[in-house]
């Protein structure tokens, strides 16, 4: 039947195809793996387009990214793969050498993602390396109460690349973080000594 689409697997990956004889939607490929960090196991999940999420192994059980994605494509199979685009970026980021990757704007495809998640998650992306943002910082820049932003912010599923741990309290004390407050403060340290800050 013209239109209708069907799940086949190839090279570990996920792949949406088209009976109608046109090619499957892009970025329509889906993988996942377990990223051994300098901060422990991360739980990396890859599209064609690139990361949807990147989290701790808590996290990623809390968030249900599966059940999520599922809900955009029904009929997806997530396979283990390599996430060659996500575990590369992270392999750079923590060697000291962090590469600028653009806003995933395709999210919004694959998550129900309000448009204050999307002004907040931009936001954050906008903090740059070796700094830091408190929540009242995050809410005027978004225009959104301060109320909204704790767990705006940690409704992040995208750890480190959308950089919700430089996000401190209104004192600069380190607060609320999935990963745990010393992740938090290795990330941090990790980024400033990045940026050429040396460390006493």
């Amino acid at each position: 039947m013209a239109g209708m689409y069907t799940m086949r697997e190839e090279r570990g990956t996920a792949k949406l195809d088209g009976k109608d004889g046109k090619d499957g939607k892009d970025g329509m490929r889906v993988e996942w793996t377990s990223y051994s960090s300098p901060i422990g196991a991360l739980t990396v999940v890859e599209c064609e387009a690139g990361p949807l999420v990147i989290e701790f192994p808590n996290r990623a059980v809390t968030i249900k990214w599966a059940v999520r994605l599922r809900a955009a494509v029904p009929e997806l199979h997530i396979a283990q793969g390599s996430c060659r685009i996500t575990t590369s970026w992270l392999d750079d980021y923590f060697g000291g050498s962090p590469r600028s990757l653009a806003y995933p704007d395709y999210l919004k495809r694959w998550f129900d993602l309000s448009p204050a998640q999307i002004a907040v998650f931009k936001t954050l992306r906008k903090i740059p390396l070796g700094e830091t943002r408190s929540y009242d910082d995050v809410a005027r820049a978004t225009r959104l109460h301060p109320r909204q932003i704790g767990w705006l912010v940690s409704a992040n599923h995208l750890a480190i690349l959308i950089p919700c741990h430089r996000v401190v309290g209104k004192d600069g004390g380190l607060v609320g973080y999935g990963g745990g407050i010393a992740k938090k403060r290795w990330l941090l340290d990790h980024e400033l000594r990045a940026a050429g800050v040396v460390l006493r």
